[in-house]
């Protein structure tokens, strides 16, 4: 028992008030006369011993009630048993969750506002000299200080939905950081305990900070919603056929039927989709339409969903692609199948073709692929221009001469880690694995060939990969000799051929398996932009740009309507990366503009962390609390009809003032009783 005005038990020296009236009384003769003293002794012998009983009782009694109404007016209370501290809260901390999951109903109403009243609860439940701080979602600036009863109310009044998502973790650390160790703080977290706010708890509040859930109960709600999308090629070409994969989730217990998926091309309705579900189960349905305009397009797609709606719609936008623009450096001779390749399709290929070291350094950025072709030997400084045009963004084919410097080809994979060449070479090897799911023939074959099927290399060197290397082999020999290996570096690709392209080699560069390869390679070469990013705390979007750049322009993300933002961004090779502000907070397609001329499109949508309805039950947070927070945290039942009287006693501990009084008052009675009924 702990006591909110300990200094008041000081008043209990008041009992020595009825001891020194009782010594007075106890020392003071009445005089009494007699007719007769023939009894005077009789009486005295059978009422002494009654009278100081008498006396004794209603001492005790006196004081009892005097030591009552002390200990009543020292605001006796069990303090709540989440914390080591008996010291009774000086701020009241309260988060509310007022992400789109709160938009559902409960058995009192709307999620959010049923929180929110909680909220007001909490503040008329405690004594008015306590300070407060507001948690939400936003994290918003006016929310990082501790304010008193009245600012309080009022930052709850502006609190709304929002599309940003937190996780205890995130609450907890906030929470550490804005309250003092020297101050007790009671913390209550008001929200739906959806699991993926429960997930990756490593924080644990302070011991300073008693920590009270209030769950709120959704009603049981479905939920069917539009979780990503993705396009099947990376190259989009006018009056080209797109083939689009959208990922659907079904969120409730049924089996849906007849539904439509629809997607609509720059504000038109460009294709529509029925589908079936499962119950639990995700779908992917794919759209297939043609693309009859040129330069930027935005997408949207939709499907029909109620109650929860914010995720029924997903925006995209993209690019027509341009031509891809590949140089062709010939170390010795030219490649007549290459040539003849990327001829074959001038409007996606944009080809040119230079000896070695006729070509400036500063050229090389203002292409996408790079072929370094029949190889012998590099110099150190090319090699360096090379490495420098891959970090930026740029992709680069290694293609070996038929006799090479060993030393000097193997410098230049040194500068990537992409391994080396030994001084050994395989003549007349047949292919005999394929790795099908590559970037360079994912999709390309609809069956994988047999063996026997596969040619046979004249020539390759033995290109040998380090076990530490991101390179991985695509072609192999019988013998596990790579054919073909690629590798990321930087922000580019380098692709590693150890068989010469020349007429040694002309059974594989009439196969099949060649020009979907060197396609592959230009297609991929190219910088795409993201197709949407998701609204949160560090969402960014990355595009493909030429542009000059420098430290002195702003680019801005705009709606052309309410929302005209300035963005920060990064500049690296052919990649700019723009991040989105946080004042930007609805989904939808907006416009990237540097200065006032206008870059790209970019998309929006709000993320799908709550589109999965699971909740914590009340058994698994009961779980959760001992084993991850030490049994220090209280659950209050937020449908309860008495939750004002819980909030009270978490926040002050549980009142007995009432029932010293009420001793008290037995007390008198008794000393009554004694007075009136003892003769």
């Amino acid at each position: 028992m702990s006591f909110i005005n300990p200094a008041f038990l000081w008043a209990m020296f008041a009992v020595s008030v009825p001891i020194v009236i009782h010594l007075i009384n106890f020392r003071r003769h009445k005089t009494l006369y007699f007719s007769n003293t023939r009894f005077l002794e009789d009486i005295k012998k059978e009422t002494q011993t009654r009278t100081k009983l008498k006396h004794l009782l209603i001492l005790i009694a006196r004081i009892l009630t005097i030591a009552m109404l002390v200990i009543a007016f020292a605001g006796p209370f069990i303090p709540n048993n989440v914390s080591n501290s008996n010291k009774v809260s000086e701020v009241n901390v309260v988060y509310i969750d007022n992400s789109f999951s709160m938009e559902a109903d409960g058995k009192k109403g709307q999620l959010f506002e049923q929180a929110k009243q909680i909220a007001k609860e909490i503040v008329f439940n405690s004594s008015a000299s306590l300070e407060y701080l507001l948690i939400t979602n936003d994290m918003l600036p006016e929310n990082q200080f501790i304010t008193n009863r009245d600012v309080f109310l009022g930052n709850l009044y502006k609190t709304a939905i929002s599309s940003n998502c937190v996780n205890l973790n995130d609450v907890l650390l906030k929470v550490n950081t804005l309250i003092p160790d020297n101050k007790k703080a009671s913390l209550y977290i008001i929200s739906d305990m959806q699991k993926s706010f429960m997930d990756d708890l490593v924080s644990k509040p302070n011991d300073n900070v008693s920590l009270v859930f209030v769950p709120l109960t959704p009603a049981a709600t479905n939920n069917l919603f539009i979780d990503s999308c993705w396009f099947s090629s990376p190259v989009h070409r006018f009056n080209g056929n797109e083939t689009l994969n959208v990922r659907i989730v079904n969120g409730s217990k049924e089996d849906l039927y007849d539904l439509s998926l629809q997607l609509f091309i720059n504000d038109s309705l460009k294709a529509m989709s029925g589908f079936n579900i499962e119950a639990g189960r995700s779908k992917d349905v794919e759209i297939s339409y043609v693309n009859t305009t040129e330069g930027f397009v935005n997408g949207k797609l939709e499907v029909a969903d109620y109650p929860v709606t914010y995720d029924n719609s997903l925006y995209f936008s993209y690019r027509i692609t341009k031509s891809t623009d590949i140089l062709i450096l010939n170390f010795g001779n030219s490649n007549r199948y290459l040539q003849a390749l990327y001829s074959s399709d001038s409007e996606s290929f944009k080809m040119t073709q230079q000896q070695a070291g006729t070509v400036q350094s500063s050229m090389l950025a203002g292409y996408d692929l790079i072929i370094l072709n029949d190889v012998k030997e590099i110099s150190t400084g090319f090699s360096a221009d090379i490495q420098s045009f891959v970090t930026k963004g740029g992709s680069v084919v290694f293609i070996p001469s038929s006799e090479i410097n060993l030393n000097s080809c193997n410098s230049f994979l040194n500068l990537f880690n992409a391994g080396k060449f030994d001084a050994m070479k395989f003549t007349k090897g047949r292919i005999h694995s394929i790795e099908y799911n590559s970037e360079l023939y994912k999709d390309v074959f609809q069956k994988q060939e047999r063996q026997t099927d596969l040619p046979v290399m004249g020539l390759v060197h033995n290109h040998v990969l380090y076990s530490s290397s991101v390179f991985a082999s695509v072609i192999k020999l019988e013998n596990g000799s790579s054919v073909i290996s690629v590798g990321s570096f930087g922000e580019g690709k380098l692709y590693v051929v150890a068989a010469p392209m020349n007429e040694l080699n002309a059974d594989f560069m009439k196969s099949p398996l060649f020009a979907p390869a060197f396609i592959n390679m230009a297609l991929n070469s190219q910088i795409n932009n993201s197709l949407y990013a998701i609204l949160s705390k560090d969402a960014f979007f990355e595009i493909s740009s030429d542009i000059e750049l420098s430290e002195s322009d702003i680019f801005r993300i705009t709606d052309n309507i309410n929302v005209d933002a300035v963005a920060q961004f990064r500049f690296s090779g052919k990649k700019l990366r723009i991040e989105v502000p946080q004042q930007i907070t609805n989904a939808g397609s907006y416009d990237l503009i540097k200065g006032n001329e206008f870059v790209a499109p970019i998309s929006l949508n709000y993320s799908r962390n709550e589109s999965v309805l699971e909740y914590v039950l009340e058994s698994e947070l009961n779980k959760y609390i001992t084993e991850n927070l030490d049994d220090k945290a209280k659950i209050i039942d937020s449908d309860t009809e008495n939750i004002s009287v819980e909030l009270k006693e978490f926040s002050e501990g549980k009142p007995l003032w009432k029932l010293f009084l009420i001793f008290a008052l037995v007390f008198i009675l008794c000393e009554i009783l004694i007075a009136r009924l003892m003769k």
